[in-house]
């Protein structure tokens, strides 16, 4: 119990460092990213889907992935590639975004921002040192 918390609190101090230093970068090249977004938890839950890609967020915390390929760290085959599984999502909000982590039951977690893209809310990530972007919607 003790390691899966030091390990949540490894991921969302993560979380934390990667909102910060993305809304840097996000504030300088504004036309490659959705414009950031907070949105509830309930417009949260439910099927997102782009590129080839699907994630399920559902109330009480659960999801489900097929073929999202993100940066993935605090796992052993950490970086960029596509996975599949279940796990657990948390939401997290400031005052000018929402963050949506997931961690996958093999202990992998990745981050993803809302946002706004042609006038529909979508979840997005970088890919790849910020040269691709994943948009679900």
């Amino acid at each position: 119990m003790n390691d899966r918390w030091v390990a949540r609190r490894r991921a969302m101090l993560l979380l934390a460092a990667g909102l910060l230093l993305s809304g840097c970068y996000v504030s300088t090249d504004n036309d490659r990213f959705p414009e950031k977004k907070v949105i509830g938890r309930a417009t949260l839950t439910r099927e997102w889907t782009g590129d080839g890609a699907s994630l399920v967020l559902r109330d009480g915390g659960s999801f489900s992935a097929s073929g999202l390929k993100l940066e993935y760290f605090e796992c052993a085959l950490g970086g960029v590639r596509k996975k599949s599984g279940d796990g657990t999502w948390t939401s997290l909000e400031d005052s000018d975004s929402t963050s949506v982590l997931v961690n996958f039951s093999d202990g992998c977690s990745a981050t993803l921002w809302a946002g706004e893209s042609d006038g529909k809310t979508v979840l997005w990530a970088t890919q790849a040192d910020d040269q691709e972007v994943l948009i679900l919607k």
